[in-house]
C-alpha cells in the first residue's frame, strides 16, 4: 500500500482520486472501526461514520481552496469520526461519553445540534470567500492574534488606526454577506 503525505491526500480527495480514497480507507478505517466497536457500535456503524466523515472532509476541502491541516490526516479524520459517533450515541440516548480510545485527536467543540453548527460554519465560509481579499487577510490575521500594527506593516498600510477601521468594516461586511445568504436562518421570513 502506497503511503501518501497529508498534501497528497488532500489533493487526492479534492480530485476524487480512487487510489487515494482506497488508501485513506485502508490506512484509517481500522482505527475508526475500533473506536466505534469499543463504544457500543457495530461494523456497519463504523462504515457509516467513516463515510459521513469523508463527506465532511470533502466538503471542507472543496469549500476552501487553500485548505491545509495543522495536524496529521489520521488525527483529523479520527476527530471528525469521534464527534460524529458522539452525536450518534447522544441521539441513541446513550449517555456514556467516556469513549475507550488509544489515539490522539483534536478536541472539537461539540456542536448542539451538529447539523446546525455545520450549517453556520458553511455559511461563514461561503461569505468569507465573497469579501475582499484584504478583508480576508485582516480578519484571518486578527483571529491568529497578530497585532494591528503588525497587520498594517505586513499589508503595507501606514497606520494601525486604518487597520482598526478596516477590520470593523470587514466584520460588518462579512456579517452582511452571511445574512444575505438564502440559507441564513430566518431569511425566508423576510
Amino acid at each position: 500500500m502506497n503511503r501518501y503525505s497529508v498534501t497528497e491526500i488532500i489533493d487526492g480527495i479534492r480530485r476524487r482520486d480512487n487510489r487515494v480514497l482506497r488508501y485513506v480507507y485502508k490506512a484509517h478505517f481500522p482505527a475508526i472501526a475500533k473506536l466505534v466497536l469499543t463504544n457500543s457500535g457495530t461494523e456497519e456503524d463504523a462504515k457509516d461514520v467513516f463515510q459521513e466523515a469523508l463527506i465532511v472532509v470533502f466538503r471542507n476541502i472543496r469549500e476552501k481552496s487553500d485548505f491545509e491541516l495543522k495536524s496529521g490526516f489520521q488525527t483529523y479524520i479520527y476527530s471528525i469520526c469521534r464527534l460524529l459517533w458522539l452525536k450518534h450515541l447522544r441521539d441513541r440516548k446513550n449517555q456514556d461519553k467516556n469513549l475507550k480510545e488509544n489515539h490522539t485527536y483534536i478536541e472539537f467543540e461539540e456542536p448542539e445540534p451538529f447539523r446546525e453548527e455545520d450549517n453556520r460554519y458553511s455559511l461563514y465560509q461561503k461569505a468569507f470567500l465573497k469579501i475582499p481579499p484584504d478583508c480576508q487577510k485582516i480578519l484571518k490575521m486578527s483571529v491568529d492574534g497578530v497585532s494591528q500594527k503588525e497587520i498594517a506593516e505586513t499589508l503595507g498600510f501606514k497606520s494601525d488606526n486604518y487597520i482598526k477601521k478596516r477590520k470593523h468594516f470587514c466584520k460588518e461586511y462579512l456579517i452582511g454577506k452571511i445574512k444575505e445568504d438564502p440559507e441564513f436562518p430566518g431569511q425566508d421570513e423576510q
